[in-house]
């Protein structure tokens, strides 16, 4: 055999192994970078999940069909969602929504710490009236902020009655769904039993005996406001805030037979133990503040509204004859009432409820209240404190005393 016909074959296998080695060599780089740019994009995708996530932008929701996503509604920017947990195995593009039942883009996402949880609305009772919406349903939270929509037709049971929106329970959220997106109103039998009249207590000077004097009927003790805050706490006691009162007369909510609303007159140095209080037992109350008394910034708690009392108006006499106490509201100038409660009202950072100094009051004074933008106010010891739903006057709120001698058994007494 001829040297040539041996060289040919020779090369010709080599070359063939040599072509295998780089195919096996490219084919691993391929892999390589295949395996680095799924590293890449799943980090990335990594980086948008979190428990809870909001969106960046009014963004497409969709629903899975067949492998494929189909538009099914839309969530608006800024609007926090929680996700279901990440399968660590398999990452998707679409994240899932439980609560909406529905999936978003992974990039119209970013994480965002735990949600805040209002969970008052557990409280109130339903009403008996259902909703249908219409076939497009429409999510509003409490300012009228337009949070999702779905493409398909919902029956709530209605928490909220509202003017223009019922209340409904969606998504673990109070949300609104306005009245035109309403197909059906119908009735249910959805109530438990709820209260038909609510009562308001009323406090003054609340204070530490260890290390202030205070020797009035309408001082109480840290020890005494702490067992009526105990007994309220251990006994499942819901306590309105002023909107939800204001609501509850207004007709818009029911609430539950263990209900109250607390208040404290006047605001001083005594009070800001007494909010610790309110705090460690998760108890709602209302200070009614003389604003050119105190400063307002250590009043402040999640647990405790502050209201007008007036900025400069809680002086005796200043109407000789009027009233209790001669409360100035009675009588001075229009000029002079608007501008304390202006006043009020600004270091308050707002406010829509009033307690009548020395609980004086009069028809003039309660036209400038509404002139002022007031929507509430209250009196003093009148009708055991009971207010009723449309009937009575929100500008005449009555309230009970409660005194240094009342005792436990007193206080829960004026609960029924």
């Amino acid at each position: 055999m001829k040297k040539r016909e041996i060289i040919i074959p020779i090369v010709i296998v080599v070359t063939a192994i040599f072509l295998v080695f780089l195919i096996n060599k490219y084919r691993k780089i391929v892999l390589l970078n295949k395996k680095n740019l799924e590293q890449k994009v799943v980090a990335n995708i990594k980086k948008h999940y979190g428990d809870n996530v909001i969106t960046l932008k009014n963004t497409k929701i969709y629903k899975k069909e067949n492998n494929k996503y189909i538009e099914n509604g839309s969530i608006s920017k800024n609007v926090t969602i929680t996700l279901k947990e990440l399968n660590e195995d398999k990452f998707d593009e679409y994240f899932y929504i439980p609560s909406l039942d529905s999936y978003i883009y992974f990039d119209d996402v970013k994480i965002t710490e735990n949600k805040i949880e209002n969970d008052r609305y557990k409280n109130y009772i339903y009403f008996n009236k259902n909703i249908k919406t219409k076939n497009k349903t429409n999510f509003y939270d409490i300012n009228n902020n337009l949070l999702y929509t779905l493409n398909k037709s919902f029956d709530f049971k209605v928490l909220v009655m509202d003017d223009d929106k019922y209340g409904i329970v969606f998504n673990d959220e109070l949300l609104f769904i306005k009245k035109e997106d309403v197909e059906q109103l119908y009735d249910s039998n959805n109530n438990e039993s709820n209260r038909e009249k609510i009562k308001t207590l009323y406090y003054h000077f609340i204070y530490n005996p260890e290390t202030s004097k205070c020797d009035q009927i309408i001082c109480h003790t840290l020890s005494q406001f702490e067992s009526h805050l105990k007994y309220l706490s251990e006994n499942n006691y819901f306590t309105l805030t002023m909107d939800e009162l204001e609501m509850y007369l207004d007709g818009k909510i029911n609430i539950p037979q263990k209900s109250i609303v607390l208040t404290i007159d006047d605001a001083t140095i005594f009070d800001l133990e007494s909010i610790k209080l309110l705090e460690k037992y998760k108890i709602n109350a209302t200070m009614f503040v003389i604003t050119d008394w105190v400063n307002i910034e250590p009043l402040k708690s999640p647990y405790l509204d502050l209201e007008s009392h007036s900025n400069n108006m809680h002086k005796q006499y200043e109407c000789e004859g009027m009233g209790s106490q001669g409360g100035g509201i009675l009588c001075l100038s229009k000029e002079e009432i608007l501008s304390d409660l202006k006043l009020s009202q600004e270091k308050l950072g707002g406010s829509k409820y009033f307690s009548y100094p020395f609980f004086d009051y009069n028809d003039r004074a309660i036209e400038l209240l509404k002139d002022a933008g007031f929507s509430m106010a209250f009196i003093g010891p009148i009708q055991n404190g009971d207010s009723y739903k449309g009937k009575t006057d929100k500008f005449k709120i009555p309230r009970l005393g409660i005194f240094s001698y009342t005792t436990l058994e007193q206080f829960i007494s004026y609960l029924q």
